[in-house]
């Protein structure tokens, strides 16, 4: 929370001048307002006021009308403001009429500098000196607990954390506070956090213990946090000197629009912003121990603490533009401020910083946001409300409750990572097994329809199906009993299945990469995906569209990208990601989609001129995002059915809807839904389909799976042969061909009933049938059906991968184009 402190200068300087043996600064009789700003003219007097005297403090600036503003104001100046407040016509309150009594109150609550370790309590504020040492006497006694020294302040004093560290793959949560001097709300509500994620016993702390690792910095301003104790109780910064003042405001040093909006180049000012971007050395530290750490420790959020305001916010503080997940981080904000509520009837606001509470520029969250990538950065400005009469001086009876609203907000906010525990894999063995017998085909048609410790990747069928099947951590010694009583021949494709996840994880760039840096070297989230479209329909006005065709059960687009560079075209349909897990078909798409735009290749030049795309690289936007954050390995969409959540949207198409090799269990794999066309995602692309197939000349539709490498068209659910199976069967053999001749990758074709199962209810069946498109074909793109990879696939892999998808693009439409499908 922002205070003026031009009132505090002089007499902080004075003190810092006259050395350690000066009287601390007091406030006897200094009164604290609140005014209610409604004209021009009441903003600018007071923005004068603020600039020309030193004998008001004003927390906040004054910007615009219908703001409400604190000042504290020097006894000398009483009058004074009575007469402005009258001849302005400003209502003001006085919220407090002598805050060196507020002040005199807390030094009882205050434990000597002398408190042992074991002695520390959150009924006390303490001294710097007493945090520290319990922060080594914590790091003696768990071994988990790391001690970690970020740097030295301008003091040459050492800015002290912890790291807690269960598991090392864990995703890093970095909590920084007392970056504010005078703000001791924030250490305090830190080491609480930090204490009942050592000691509690209940289930979600233990979990946000166990899932997450923590670092943990309580002090960040050790000199200005030692100064509030000794020199100025409302001291805000750092304490270099500059000039006749001391002092740079660290959340104003930071290089996210350094020196911009809500800072100041004054170095009296409370919010003076330094002499430079990471200007200060408290500044730096922090700043190269982030960059030196924020991918190996797989730092993916990070929470400042501050006070007061009761205000949970995310970037930016500088601008107005919303970040790229806004809506995301707009949800997790409300559901913080909703645990908070929960805890103690306290309410607090959520938004972005310069919504919620003024502009402000270099601050650490904006920052870590914007340079580092970190996609969960968020600002909590503890108890009081705006009007508080405590301020800064929060009552040591306030500790434990506002520490324990922190806590709850971290453990709504981590969300189901927290709470319900994101999906882990750990030790997790993947098997291939081929089965014999008609009595091995049944045994594990039980095994599948009992156990939900086994997950099958497929159906038993027949004698002379190999099957891969994943099978947890506890059921290990069971299965291979089973296969091994029953004769069943089997191999481990894969000893730990997290392993694959952890390793993926460091080619997975964050929420909020900025478009510019899409590459195909990298897996992408759907904001970045989704913005990235929005910059090719920028970039190339003339030729590129984008589209929505109709939102998921969450509520999210479907998104599409047009490309057109000639009237009167046909037109083919890319459907990708309509399996959430399948990360290497949204991948694809992106790969072809820019290449169609982009390359001066004669073949795909003609390719992406001759005729009009209609790429949807994510059909399913809630289960692909939910691959990110909750489970890597989920496949449908998110809606829920019972106990159980999704619907395979592969088999809710109304072709044959609900037959063989679907499920009508909501918990099953491949659940068909409660009806044909019961998912929104589904009815998205079926309409588009059905209006444009004639007014937009659709000749083709082509969805991109993985894994088994195969490509396949109509029927899934019969063996039944399609009118014009000679025509696909050699437009998939031309394609097959292609494809294999850029790197030798080996794929089969034929129809879907024939080449891998059958299944009801997909999409090429229905756009072939129902919606009239005669070219539909269906990818399982790499790796090969025993792959140890599965939907893992290395992300080194898709350039390959999308090098030689184009080359059977460039057949498939070349065959089907001379057998005259694009014709007429």
């Amino acid at each position: 929370m922002a205070i003026s402190a031009r009132v505090l200068a002089c007499w902080t300087l004075l003190a810092f001048l006259a050395g350690a043996g000066a009287d601390p600064a007091r406030y006897d009789h200094f009164r604290l307002y609140r005014v209610l700003i409604e004209t021009q003219a009441q903003v600018e007097m007071l923005q004068q006021l603020e600039k020309q005297s030193d004998s008001y403090a004003f927390m906040g600036h004054a910007r615009q009308p219908n703001q409400n503003l604190t000042i504290m104001v020097a006894p000398h100046k009483i009058a004074e403001i009575t007469e402005l407040l009258q001849r302005y016509e400003l209502q003001g309150t006085i919220l407090l009429y002598n805050m060196q009594e507020l002040i005199d109150r807390e030094q009882a609550t205050i434990k000597p500098n002398t408190t042992r370790p074991e002695e520390f309590s959150w009924q006390f504020y303490h001294h710097l000196d007493t945090i520290n040492e319990w922060l080594r006497w914590q790091v003696s006694r768990h071994p988990e607990l790391e001690l970690i020294e970020l740097g030295a302040s301008y003091e040459n004093r050492t800015l002290y954390g912890v790291k807690l560290a269960k598991n090392p793959v864990n995703s890093g949560v970095f909590v920084e506070c007392g970056i504010h001097a005078r703000e001791w709300i924030s250490p305090a509500s830190c080491t609480f956090v930090l204490n009942e994620l050592l000691t509690s016993n209940r289930p979600d702390i233990r979990q946000l213990a166990d899932g997450f690792n923590w670092i943990i910095f309580p002090v960040v301003n050790p000199d200005g946090y030692r100064y509030t104790f000794e020199g100025d109780r409302l001291w805000r910064k750092n304490t270099q000197p500059y000039g006749v003042c001391r002092g740079v405001d660290l959340n104003r040093n930071f290089a996210s629009d350094w020196n911009g909006p809500g800072a100041s180049d004054d170095p009296c000012r409370y919010d003076f912003a330094g002499g430079s971007a990471a200007s200060e050395p408290e500044t730096r530290a922090l700043v190269r121990f982030l960059e030196a750490h924020v991918q190996e420790w797989r730092i993916r959020t990070y929470f400042s603490v501050h006070s007061f305001s009761q205000l949970v916010m995310f970037p930016y503080g500088y601008r107005v533009d919303r970040v790229p997940n806004y809506d995301d981080l707009v949800a997790i904000g409300r559901k913080g401020v909703e645990a908070i509520e929960r805890t103690h009837g306290v309410r607090y606001v959520s938004g972005a910083m310069i919504e919620t509470i003024y502009p402000s520029s270099g601050d650490s969250v904006d920052w870590v946001y914007s340079a580092l990538g970190v996609p969960v950065a968020y600002t909590f400005e503890l108890r009081g409300p705006p009007d508080s009469t405590n301020m800064f001086v929060l009552p040591a009876e306030e500790i434990i409750p506002t520490a324990e609203e922190l806590l709850a907000a971290f453990v709504a906010m981590l969300g189901d990572a927290a709470v319900d525990g994101a999906a882990r894999y750990d030790h997790y063995r993947l098997y291939r097994v081929e089965l014999a017998t008609d009595e091995q085909v049944q045994l594990f048609q039980q095994l599948e329809a009992k156990s939900d410790s086994c997950t099958f990747y497929g159906h038993a069928r027949q004698p002379g199906q190999q099957l891969t099947i994943m099978v947890s951590a506890s059921k290990v010694a069971d299965f291979e009993d089973l296969l091994t009583l029953h004769s069943v021949s089997g191999r481990v494709l894969e000893r730990n299945m997290q392993q694959l996840i952890d390793r993926e994880a460091a080619t997975v760039k964050p929420a909020n990469t900025d478009p510019k840096e899409m590459d195909w070297g990298h897996y992408f989230q759907l904001e970045t995906i989704y913005a990235w479209m929005d910059m090719l329909a920028e970039r190339y006005p003339d030729a590129v569209s984008t589209l929505e065709v109709g939102q998921s059960y969450e509520g999210r687009p479907i998104k599409g990208v047009k490309l057109s560079r000639r009237p009167d075209n046909k037109a083919i349909v890319v459907e990708g990601g309509i399996h959430a897990r399948e990360w290497i078909s949204p991948a694809t798409a992106t790969f072809l989609l820019h290449e169609l735009i982009t390359s001066e290749e004669p073949t795909v030049r003609e390719l992406g001129t001759a005729y009009d795309w209609y790429f949807f690289p994510i059909v399913n936007p809630d289960g692909y995002r939910f691959t990110f954050t909750g489970d890597r390995l989920w496949r449908k969409n998110r809606k829920p059915y019972g106990l159980c959540r999704g619907v395979d949207l592969n088999r809710n198409f109304d072709s044959n809807w609900g037959g063989v090799g679907s499920s009508d269990d909501p918990c099953s794999y491949d659940f068909s839904g409660s009806g044909a066309f019961s998912e929104p995602e589904a009815v998205a692309i079926a309409n588009f389909v059905r209006e444009n197939v004639g007014p937009a000349r659709i000749r083709s539709y082509i969805a991109l799976h993985s894994y088994s490498q195969l490509l396949m068209f109509p029927y899934g659910h019969t063996d039944e042969r399609v009118p014009n199976y000679d025509h696909l069967q050699s437009i998939t053999e031309k394609a097959i061909a292609a494809l294999t001749a850029v790197s030798g990758t080996a794929y089969r074709g034929g129809s879907k009933y024939e080449t891998i199962y059958p299944s009801s209810g997909g999409s090429i069946d229905w756009a072939y049938r129902a919606g009239g498109v005669p070219v539909s074909l269906t990818f399982e793109l790499r790796g090969p059906p025993d792959s140890t990879d599965m939907f893992i696939l290395p992300a080194d892999q898709i350039r390959p991968v999308g090098q030689e998808t184009l080359a059977a693009f460039v057949a498939i439409v070349q065959e089907a184009a001379r057998l005259g499908y694009y014709d007429s």
